[in-house]
């Protein structure tokens, strides 16, 4: 059995929620496997574990409750805050209450929390918990396990909202290099890493929320005709016309995440945008963006704001988005073109 212990650092505000989410905020170990399990499959499992699919490298890793050879998790996670009181969270009543007044650029990734209370753990000071994994599998699977540890330290997040940027996490001391870390999996080229420089967690967020609305934002609004030239701008206003428009195509901003509701300045019903075929037996619903936002913290104690693009999980070829209930073909140029961005820099 290998045992593998870490203390983590919540570095921005995170909205991770038990059975009380808006009164008691939680850490939970079921959440963390479940993040684990997301950052496996998206680095395509462990290279030492080829030519086995990744589907059954991760029964092997994760277990698996399908008949008739159902199997118990070799990988055991725990979790408890480090000091054990230094978990605290309060309730924020909306946007508003984690910083964020309406208008702000904060406000932009946080638009789902207008008017809703959730507990919240908020630094600073950061809050810490401690991460054990015992790992009680294939022994030749122990570095492994170690490397996915280092992934899931530097990378992940915890929470709702967490990937526009809240519940981001950092080593609190030591981390393991990352640049070691990632060759022990099948497929790194799966994710592409950009960053910007930051002064602090908070100017991070600020940071990511600029960049993302400047691609994804109309931007007409108030008579300033200067936003027309925001990268993203011929994008957004296809977008928006689509809504009204049954016979544009493609559409662009489905690829970046879904349900997407329009509401439209001159009136009218809104505008209902999600993911699925509409067939019985393919419900619409959600599609989580594949466009991570994350303020990171280096070894180094400085402050960058990464951008994630993870291919594994972007737009399938050939699905439809459907508006009010009328199939739309979806493109990925916006998703390309984003990646492009010559204000991204290169990771590390």
């Amino acid at each position: 059995m290998k045992t593998l212990a870490r203390t983590l650092e919540v570095i921005t505000p995170c909205l991770s929620g038990g059975a009380h989410p808006q009164k008691q905020a939680e850490i939970r170990a079921p959440s963390i496997r479940g993040q684990l399990r997301w950052w496996f499959r998206s680095l395509g499992g462990f290279k030492s574990m080829l030519p086995r699919p990744v589907d059954a490298q991760e029964k092997a890793v994760f277990g698996h409750a399908s008949a008739p050879d159902s199997q118990a998790s070799p990988l055991v996670v725990r979790v408890w805050a480090e000091p054990p009181r230094s978990l605290g969270c309060h309730t924020a009543r909306d946007a508003e209450g984690l910083r964020a007044p309406a208008g702000s650029d904060r406000d932009y990734l946080l638009f789902p929390l207008h008017n809703s209370a959730r507990a919240v753990f908020d630094p600073p000071p950061f809050p810490r918990f401690n991460l054990e994994l015992q790992w009680r599998g294939e022994s030749g699977l122990g570095d492994d396990i170690e490397a996915l540890l280092a992934v899931f330290g530097h990378w992940g997040s915890l929470g709702f909202r967490s990937r526009r940027a809240l519940g981001a996490l950092a080593f609190a001391h030591d981390p393991p290099p990352l640049a070691a870390a990632l060759p022990r999996f099948a497929r790194p080229d799966r994710i592409l890493v950009k960053k910007m420089r930051a002064h602090d967690p908070n100017h991070a967020v600020t940071v990511l929320a600029q960049w993302l609305k400047k691609w994804r934002a109309y931007g007409r609004t108030a008579g300033n005709q200067l936003n027309r030239f925001k990268p993203g701008f011929a994008f957004a206003k296809n977008d928006h016309d689509a809504g009204r428009n049954r016979r544009l195509n493609p559409t662009y901003r489905p690829a970046l995440g879904l349900p997407i509701v329009q509401r439209f300045s001159g009136g009218g019903h809104p505008v209902r945008w999600e993911y699925g075929a509409g067939q019985p037996n393919h419900p619409r619903g959600r599609f989580a963006s594949p466009v991570l936002l994350r303020p990171y913290r280096d070894a180094q104690q400085q402050w960058l704001a990464l951008v994630l693009f993870v291919d594994h999980h972007q737009w399938p070829d050939g699905h439809k988005v459907v508006v009010d209930g009328q199939p739309r073909t979806v493109s990925l140029d916006l998703y390309e073109a984003m990646k492009k961005d010559p204000a991204l820099l290169a990771f590390p």
